[in-house]
């Protein structure tokens, strides 16, 4: 009597049926890859999850001059920020509005319970817009992973500062529109516009990650930007002269206009000519003694200097002649004089200056103290370096914020001097 074979049965299962030892075979095999795949996959899977899940962290707000504005995750309203505040979490913005405002932004950890660890830090300047990304930390103390920061500065500056941590390292990337900054521990300048991204690292190694083009790794001590189009340099010195064309070359004029300071007197003048193989401002006045009057160049600057560390000025002064003795009956009256406008971090505009002479004071005028001027040796060239300007005047309350402009001028009665090679070093 034939068998026949069940409609649903294909030839393949057939087969299997009548050998038995083949499908046990076959059922063995595929549980063992089961087994195999499973062993491998749920200890990766759990290990995977052990080292990269993340929980999130908050950051504290200091408000160190002024009132800064907090804008929430949720949206909503600004709030004003005048104390201490340890909720800043991931999706904040924070504005610093008027050249007046300052804050720091604390990285910190609370993985350890009880012991806050400072990781590090965000020095916030006047009109800068800083958004707080990501702020995490791994979820198992067992993970060997950093923690992660991403910050974005739309516009403005600010100071970075990062450490490593006592249990592990910190990872801090900074969007800009231009591009992507990585930072390792060191610490950091960095200046947003519309048209570039500054970045100057005092120590430690930047990676500048731009839109378009490769990317840059930039070291201590140098500075590097990138715009749009990529980078826009690549890395040179951190030094920065703030003074354009302070050797003097033609056309000047454009870089320093002059003014004139003569009520009812005979002027004085300046020209920019060469004079023993380097181009001089050159000041001079021969008319009627016993007639006060000023003639001199300025420069309109404009910039912040809340980043720097330093600012040194550098001149070359040569005096010639000078009728009126000393710097005059209240010590301004010089035959080269230099004058800086700023603006301090409490928004006050200030002045600071420092003249030349060598004409000793007589009786008519009184000693010209060391904080207000040198004696020169005339018709000699003096290379005159200032003290650090920003330790000078922030041990006075006064701690400069911004360079507006400088002046260079000569005044009193009759004088011939010169003036090259001007530098406002930041740094």
């Amino acid at each position: 009597m034939s068998t026949t074979t069940p409609s649903w049965e294909t030839p393949a299962t057939a087969k299997l049926r009548e050998n038995p030892e083949r499908l046990a075979w076959m059922v063995i095999l595929g549980s063992f890859v089961i087994f195999c795949v499973l062993a491998v996959a749920i200890p990766a899977g759990v290990n995977y999850v052990m080292r990269h899940a993340t929980v999130s962290e908050t950051a504290r707000l200091e408000p160190t001059v002024g009132t800064l504005l907090l804008y929430t995750s949720s949206g909503g309203e600004p709030i004003a920020i005048t104390t201490p505040r340890d909720d800043i979490g991931e999706g904040s913005r924070i504005v610093a509005q008027d050249d007046a405002v300052q804050g720091t932004l604390g990285l910190v950890s609370t993985e350890n319970p009880g012991a806050t660890e400072v990781l590090g830090s965000v020095q916030i300047y006047a009109n800068s817009n800083l958004r707080v990304a990501r702020i995490r930390r791994p979820f198992f103390t067992s993970s060997p992973e950093p923690y992660q920061v991403r910050l974005g500065v739309e516009a403005g500056q600010v100071s970075v500062f990062t450490n490593s941590g006592d249990r592990r390292p910190l990872r801090v990337a900074v969007e800009t529109p231009h591009g992507v900054i990585n930072l390792d521990a060191g610490s950091y300048w960095i200046m947003v516009d519309t048209d570039h991204t500054d970045v100057t690292v005092r120590n430690g190694a930047a990676t500048l990650v731009p839109g378009k083009g490769d990317s840059l790794v930039v070291g201590p001590n140098l500075r590097a930007s990138m715009d749009s189009n990529g980078l826009a340099q690549q890395a040179v010195s951190a030094e920065q002269n703030l003074i354009r064309n302070g050797n003097f070359t033609t056309p000047a004029l454009e870089s320093w206009p002059s003014y004139v300071v003569a009520e009812g007197v005979e002027p004085g003048t300046v020209q920019f000519v060469e004079r023993e193989g380097r181009n001089v401002a050159y000041f001079i006045r021969q008319g009627e003694e016993n007639l006060h009057n000023e003639v001199g160049i300025m420069q309109q600057i404009n910039r912040d200097v809340n980043v720097y560390d330093s600012l040194v000025l550098q001149l070359d002064v040569n005096i010639l002649f000078q009728s009126l003795s000393g710097a005059g009956f209240v010590n301004t009256e010089f035959p080269v004089r230099v004058e800086i406008n700023y603006t301090d971090i409490y928004g006050k505009d200030l002045t600071w200056g420092y003249g030349f002479y060598y004409r000793e004071p007589d009786g008519s005028s009184p000693p010209v103290p060391d904080h207000l001027g040198l004696k020169l040796s005339q018709a000699q060239w003096l290379t005159y370096r200032s003290p650090d300007l920003i330790d000078l005047l922030e041990g006075q309350g006064t701690r400069p914020a911004r360079i507006n402009s400088m002046r260079i001028y000569a005044s009193g009665w009759n004088y011939r001097s010169m003036v090259s090679e001007v530098y406002l070093i930041a740094q």
